[in-house]
């Protein structure tokens, strides 16, 4: 959805989940960019993001508590930390 000025919503920006969750996480930056944050804790935070978007495999929209469990899992089985894990959660 898309904020106009007269406070009214637009339909959605893109019908694709991929583009939609590119738009929204490009909007998530910038608002974290506009509020101040230090540019080291924007890009380790997205650097997360990313890297977990890309491990579920799906747009963010689709994600179940399965595949949540199933990246965790993933995890452990690498011999990632449980802090590592909590993070990715």
């Amino acid at each position: 959805m898309q904020v106009i000025a007269s406070g009214a919503v637009e339909g959605p920006l893109s019908s694709d989940p991929w583009q939609f969750q590119a738009i929204c996480v490009d909007a998530f930056v910038a608002s974290w960019q506009a509020r101040g944050f230090s540019p080291v804790t924007v890009d380790n935070d997205i650097g997360l993001l990313e890297r977990t978007l890309t491990a579920l495999g799906w747009p963010a929209g689709e994600v179940t508590p399965d595949d949540i469990d199933r990246v965790v899992g993933d995890l452990a089985v690498q011999g990632r930390k449980t802090s590592t894990r909590r993070e990715f959660v």
